[in-house]
């Protein structure tokens, strides 16, 4: 039997649809993975469900704006302001880290993940139906 080296998978993500190149003893070949309709879940999860999620505790609230320790590179001192979130617009930036964006990304940021597989792991934390797209 001849070993056969193979090289890591190699993830590219596009419009709809995700592609991943699997190389094995047949050679490389490309699998379709279903697409995530990433506006559904921007749209039906919000942030303070994902804050709540990450046990982020602020420091201070001034009406829907939030500032405290960042989760993404994990600022330790409680009494930090770093970090700033607004609940309305459903946007987050760290002055430290300058990570920003919205739930679904500061989800991915913290649990480094890509943003389909932060999606996927974000409707399974949270107990709900990933919102597939179907082919047409």
């Amino acid at each position: 039997m001849e070993l056969v080296k193979t090289e890591p998978l190699k993830t590219e993500y596009r419009c709809l649809f995700s592609l991943y190149q699997e190389t094995g003893s047949a050679g490389p070949r490309e699998r379709i993975m279903p697409g995530v309709d990433f506006n559904v879940l921007r749209t039906e999860i919000t942030m303070e469900q994902v804050l709540n999620q990450l046990g982020f505790q602020p420091t201070s609230r001034s009406g829907n704006q939030l500032h405290g320790p960042c989760p993404v590179h994990g600022s330790t001192s409680s009494g930090t302001r770093t970090f700033s979130v607004n609940l309305d617009s459903g946007r987050y930036y760290c002055h430290k880290c300058q990570s920003h964006g919205n739930q679904l990304e500061l989800w991915a940021a913290v649990n480094k993940l890509s943003m389909y597989e932060a999606a996927i792991d974000l409707c399974r934390v949270l107990g709900r139906e990933v919102p597939w797209i179907g082919r047409w």
